[in-house]
């Protein structure tokens, strides 16, 4: 049977290398006003920052400056724009990060120099030392550079950094994070404007090709710097630069444009499944930020995993790889209340169950030596420090109607703060009768593992207090002797303070 080859219809587009300046630059112009448009929250199209408008507050830009062929164009581009009628652009700083990796690094911080000063731009070099702590030297000089550069944009008092990312640049990006597997979010790369603390991080060439700021740097007559690395090919985003990227462009001509569609879609599913899980989020967590295990196991399968990933980022931390959310997930659904469930989640976080819901605490630390007390020498009413309980001991006079603690268990007595050993009993009601900490920590619903971070205080062999229980009413003494309260402040910490 006769076989029919099956061709591909080459891509129909002009060439960039055929436009114009006023055509090139029209374009460039139009990604900068529409990505600042979209960093200020004032929508994503370009027309709602027209040149016509009226800009009561103007920017105050960052830009990486490598002197790269990209980021000449940016700045360039940014120049034109700053000196139009009705900018948005009120100030622009280079900032040109000195890795000290190429024997060249002096060179290209001249270069910069030179170049920001003809344009007219303020311009900072920042030394950075590249330390690799196992995730290798391009990630360790990309992590030095962002801070080197947020930093610089905090001091110049920048509304925005701005980076010169492009379309091939994302594609590449999605190329790599599909070869490690990555998921809806890997796989949208990255924003054009997201928030990096009180700055917003700008990438407005993201939907433009490189060709198109090649033709750009042509036309300009503009010179640039060439990085020896980009054109090593053991780095993985190299050798899809000059290796992969350009056999799929002979398959199938023009392909850029329709995948970086492709990846903007993928974006835009990413950013729903975001508002969802958000959504979810919001319904299951508590006032303490536990998460409710019934309400999230009637969750569909594909959910849960959405919205404890969202509730562990929301601590701060990296999105876990999908075999820890797993491993989390199994272990909620299999194990009951009393579980010792504890799984690792950052450098010193890990997810805890107590109960019927799910709790985010910081790791412990070396296990106390239990037959150590720590003893406290009264000076009166204050603050006394517990170090190695990481927090203190308030004691405060007690009003006429508020109960306390008889003034002569501070005086007459000696005072440890001690961990428990088993079997103590607390009284904490007048018509009740003395019971076991283990019941009222339960009754409390304080978690058998934060019960070991709580002193207990004693007078002489009298336990006159309990961290996060209160005091034994036995101890108050006679109707006219000074009494004092006793309060327990554990020391903040950010896992307590992003607790509220």
């Amino acid at each position: 049977m006769p076989t029919r080859s099956l061709k591909t219809q080459p891509h129909k587009t002009r060439s960039a290398a055929t436009l114009s300046l006023r055509t090139v630059e029209g374009k460039l112009l139009a990604a900068l006003r529409e990505a600042i448009s979209e960093a200020c929250g004032q929508g994503s199209q370009a027309n709602l920052f027209s040149a016509a408008r009226d800009f009561s507050k103007k920017v105050r830009i960052t830009v990486g400056f490598s002197g790269g062929r990209d980021s000449v164009a940016l700045l360039k581009a940014l120049c034109v724009l700053r000196d139009k009628r009705n900018s948005p652009i009120e100030d622009i700083l280079a900032v040109h990060v000195h890795h000290a990796l190429s024997p060249n690094a002096n060179k290209w911080a001249r270069f910069c120099r030179q170049t920001a000063e003809a344009l007219g731009v303020n311009f900072k070099v920042a030394y950075v030392r590249v330390k690799s702590k196992g995730e290798g030297v391009e990630a360790a000089a990309r992590k030095a550079r962002y801070e080197a550069i947020f930093k610089a944009a905090e001091a110049f008092d920048s509304h925005m950094v701005m980076t010169a990312h492009h379309q091939d640049d994302r594609l590449e990006t999605f190329l790599i994070q599909w070869m490690r597997g990555a998921g809806v979010d890997g796989l949208a790369t990255f924003p054009v404007a997201r928030s990096v603390g009180a700055v917003k991080l700008v990438r407005p060439l993201m939907r433009l090709p490189r060709e198109l700021l090649e033709r750009y740097l042509e036309l300009n007559n503009l010179t640039w710097v060439e990085d020896e690395s980009n054109a090593d090919t053991a780095y993985l985003r190299n050798a899809i630069r000059h290796e992969v990227l350009p056999v799929m462009e002979t398959i199938r001509p023009g392909f850029k444009e329709a995948a970086a569609r492709s990846v903007e879609l993928i974006a835009q599913s990413a950013q729903v499944l975001k508002e969802v899980a958000h959504e979810d989020l919001q319904r299951i967590q508590d006032a303490d930020r536990a998460l409710s295990i019934d309400a999230l196991l009637k969750l569909s399968d594909s959910r849960q995993a959405l919205v404890l990933r969202a509730w562990i980022e929301s601590f701060g931390l990296l999105p876990p790889s999908k075999a820890k959310l797993d491993e989390a997930l199994k272990q909620t659904r299999l194990t009951h209340n009393d579980t010792k469930l504890a799984i690792k989640v950052g450098t010193n976080l890990e997810i805890r169950r107590h109960g019927s819901k799910l709790v985010m605490r910081e790791t412990a630390g070396q296990k106390k030596d239990r037959t150590q007390f720590e003893t406290l020498h009264w000076t009166g009413p204050g603050r006394y420090s517990l170090p190695s309980w990481g927090g203190e001991l308030v004691i405060s006079l007690a009003k006429d109607d508020e109960p306390g603690i008889a003034e002569s268990y501070f005086t007459d007595r000696e005072l440890q703060a001690r961990p428990r050993q088993g079997g103590e009993k607390l009284k904490l009601f007048k018509n009740r009768p003395r019971k076991h900490l283990k019941d009222l920590y339960q009754k409390a619903e304080i978690a058998e593992f934060d019960r070991s971070k709580l002193p207990l205080l004693w007078s002489g062999e009298d336990l006159i207090f309990a961290a996060g229980l209160g005091m034994d009413v036995r101890y108050q003494g006679d109707g006219d002797e000074t009494r004092y309260r006793i309060e327990w402040h554990a020391d903040a910490t950010l896992l307590s303070l992003m607790q509220g």
